[in-house]
């Protein structure tokens, strides 16, 4: 199956024109009343995190078919209204790329909003690329250029700039466009019913859960440090985290990662030793200097091993094996005319060479379109090898 870049223009949906500016508490009141009575809305969000840890909210925009309300969230005392809606188990919110929106509207409600639908996640099944862009996709599917003048305004300044608010409403308006013509399509292709189990796990509140022992995993190259000087990473970064948090400051401004790295592998024991640390900023040592040695002392009394076994780059049998996979999901893909990408990643693979069997690869659509290729060829590898052996 191919697709074209355009759709037949008399195909594609009308997008709404009229857009209205919602600041007042009762225009808001009203406005969700209208929204609540849609089977699906599309929605965007405009948020800061450059300078805290959790991305502050600042406009949101939903759209139908006819209207796009622009709400400063901002300007409003009371957003009960529109939680309600986010909420509602009977409207279908349409987002393109959900991560970051949904992260913001989470964190600011409280609430998860649900059912949702992902159009970055809906149109490579229609052939379009893994993770394609909104701009990308609405020239691809609807022949329409947006600007991108204003991907950098600071959404939290009143008033905005001049252009920004339609900068922002075009982000609603032509999203509504490309859900009706993606459904449409895929809804032709008998695949409209594959993205549920994907857009399930999209909305699992645990996603945005922060286990600050697990922060480790933000420290570039870990694995390549020496077992016991992990271990001081992981006490640094769950450190760190709890800090970034209390404060709500980005994690760099509370300690950045060259300078836990350069703590892991240096070990200072005392204040002296510490003031000799590369790039640990004066301010930092006054103020945290006794917490970083007390971070130090429990990793140095951890276990020394590796926080991640399986970090690092596999043997040559294992990495024969997972070409072996990889190669099956190309052809799966192929057969399908959906990116492989978009199908499962190397890590899925890799998950299947090392015995795994419960990873996504090998549930929903995707196990009976490229899951049991995968396992079959990687299987079939193995036992060559070991019948070689």
């Amino acid at each position: 199956m191919t697709h074209e870049r355009n759709e037949i223009q008399g195909m594609i949906p009308k997008a709404p024109q009229h857009v209205a500016t919602i600041d007042t508490d009762t225009g808001l009141a009203e406005f969700i009343d209208r929204m609540r009575e849609r089977d699906w809305i599309a929605i965007d969000t405009e948020f800061l995190r450059e300078r805290t840890y959790y991305p502050k909210l600042c406009l949101v925009q939903i759209a139908d078919t006819e209207t796009v309300g622009l709400i400063d969230v901002l300007a409003l005392s009371d957003t009960t209204p529109l939680v309600a809606l986010l909420v509602d188990p009977d409207v279908c919110k349409v987002f393109h790329s959900a991560e970051q929106d949904l992260e913001v509207l989470y964190h600011t409600y409280g609430r998860m909003p649900a059912p949702v639908f992902d159009t970055q996640i809906a149109a490579p099944l229609l052939g379009f690329d893994d993770q394609m862009g909104y701009a990308r996709l609405i020239e691809a599917l609807l022949d329409r250029k947006l600007s991108k003048s204003h991907t950098r305004t600071d959404w939290s300044q009143r008033p905005l700039p001049a252009g920004a608010l339609d900068y922002a409403a075009d982000d609603a308006r032509y999203l509504s466009v490309a859900y009706r013509v993606l459904t449409r399509r895929l809804a032709e292709a008998e695949r409209l019913d594959w993205l549920a189990d994907d857009f399930e796990r999209l909305v699992s509140p645990s996603r945005f859960h922060v286990d600050t022992r697990r922060a480790w995993r933000r420290v570039k190259a870990t694995h390549r440090l020496a077992p016991q000087a992990q271990q001081i990473i992981a006490e640094l970064a769950d450190w760190r985290e709890q800090r970034a948090i209390e404060s709500d400051r980005p994690r760099r401004w509370v300690l950045a990662d060259n300078t836990i790295v350069a703590l892991a592998e240096n070990q200072p024991r005392s204040d002296i030793e510490l003031a000799d640390t590369p790039d640990l900023p004066s301010k930092t040592l006054e103020r945290h200097g006794a917490a970083l040695l007390a971070c130090i002392e429990r990793g140095l009394a951890r276990p020394a091993k590796p926080l991640n076994p399986n970090a690092g780059p596999p043997d040559g049998p294992t990495k024969r094996q997972i070409k072996t996979g990889m190669n099956a999901l190309g052809h799966a893909a192929e057969r399908v005319d959906i990116p492989a990408s978009a199908i499962a990643s190397r890590q899925d693979v890799a998950a299947i060479v090392a015995g795994e069997r419960d990873g996504r690869l090998l549930q929903g659509w995707r196990a009976s379109v490229a899951g049991q290729a995968v396992v079959d060829a990687v299987e079939t590898a193995q036992a060559d090898a070991a019948g070689r052996n």
